[in-house]
């Protein structure tokens, strides 16, 4: 018997909220039934990144923004069943990610902002929140967690890395066994958080769109080695990371230069933008080296999948490491709905007390179900 899910995202860029439809067989297998999106309005969206570093007030502002958050993604849901005709009482269950503000593994808390009572009380669906806590309070990191679903989506009969390039960079590394058994799957480090952080105080725009900016204007040699340099990238996996390390805090002093002198600003975009590709390449090259790989194939999805200039040049890299490069838009998935639709996969799974393996990409002790109730009154 099938079962219809809707999977909520909000992703590290803050622009808005992606909702997907999916139909679930009896083993698990979905297919993505329709789709939509509610972008945040410009207060919203500011608030919402004034809470992703320390301010004054967060208290307040964190509430002020779940309540927020939580109507936006409401909105989202009853967009996406205005236009499928299906009713509230249809849905098992919606999976709603929240907005990430802080991650802190090391200190075992992770927090998405959310309100899955308000969701739950708006859209009369029950609703599933706050993926991350039994990973963590089981020792495991709280993220990456996609790559249980990359396993189901992405699996074949050739080894292959899933590189999700949102506002931080991820990679899910699947065996081409019968299980597609995840190999190892970890935050690499910043892919679009901080080449948007320009865009958006400098050129007041929401991001480089192919790549134009950066393929125009020169990588600057010390700032990328000082880039290449942070601690975070050689820190061994699993790891995880966010905004709390990758923000406009590391980018300051360029971020004052680059007010005032706008080829610096186009320098500097283009030296994040290789300090991304640099950074990916060298761990894909890592792990081919780890797991002797003699091929594989590269599957790229998120915005970064969109920056034209971005892929060239990681596809240029990886031409001597005998890996197939693609994008999931080419293979028919649409890469914008991976993680909206993964979210749904985890309610499926919550739903049905079904435990995810994490233990070789998050590190926790035992597998989890993971997600936290708020039953609808209908």
């Amino acid at each position: 018997m099938n079962e219809l899910y809707i999977g909520l995202m909000s992703g590290t860029s803050i622009d808005g909220i992606d909702a997907v439809l999916a139909k679930f067989d009896e083993n698990g297998k979905s297919t993505i039934i329709d789709s939509t999106s509610v972008d945040y309005d410009e207060s919203t969206r500011e608030l919402l990144h004034s809470l992703c570093s320390p301010s004054d007030n967060e208290i307040e502002k964190a509430g002020e923004a779940r309540v927020k958050l939580a109507d936006y993604e409401s909105q989202a849901v009853l967009k996406l069943l205005e236009k499928t005709g299906f009713k509230a009482s249809d849905i098992v269950a919606v999976g709603s990610h929240g907005q990430t503000v802080r991650h802190c593994p090391d200190r075992m808390f992770s927090i998405q902002l959310d309100d899955g009572a308000r969701i739950a009380a708006n859209t009369g669906i029950d609703t599933v929140c706050n993926f991350r806590a039994a990973d963590i309070a089981n020792g495991g990191n709280g993220a990456p967690l996609t790559q249980a679903f990359h396993s189901v989506l992405f699996g074949s009969d050739k080894k292959t890395f899933v590189l999700n390039l949102g506002g931080i960079a991820n990679v899910s590394v699947i065996d081409n066994d019968e299980n597609h058994t995840v190999l190892c799957a970890y935050d690499i480090g910043p892919a679009n958080t901080l080449i948007d952080t320009v865009l958006r105080i400098i050129f007041k725009k929401k991001f480089d769109k192919d790549g134009e900016i950066a393929k125009n204007a020169k990588v600057m040699p010390s700032l990328l080695q000082e880039y290449l340099s942070n601690p975070y990238l050689s820190k061994p996996a699993p790891k995880s990371t966010g905004r709390e390390t990758f923000n406009a805090d590391m980018i300051k002093e360029e971020l004052f230069i680059a007010m005032s002198n706008e080829q610096y600003a186009r320098d500097l975009v283009a030296t994040l933008t290789e300090f991304t590709v640099i950074a990916c390449v060298n761990e894909i090259r890592k792990i081919i080296y780890k797991y002797s790989m003699d091929e594989s194939r590269l599957i790229v999805c998120g915005g970064g999948a969109f920056n034209r200039f971005m892929m060239d040049r990681m596809r240029e890299l990886l031409s001597k490491n005998n890996v197939e490069f693609y994008t999931a838009d080419a293979l028919g998935i649409d890469s914008k709905l991976i993680e909206a639709h993964a979210f749904a996969y985890f309610a499926y799974m919550f739903t049905h007390r079904r435990p995810l393996n994490l233990k070789d990409s998050t590190a926790c002790a035992k597998n989890s179900v993971l997600g936290c109730l708020f039953p609808a009154t209908r």
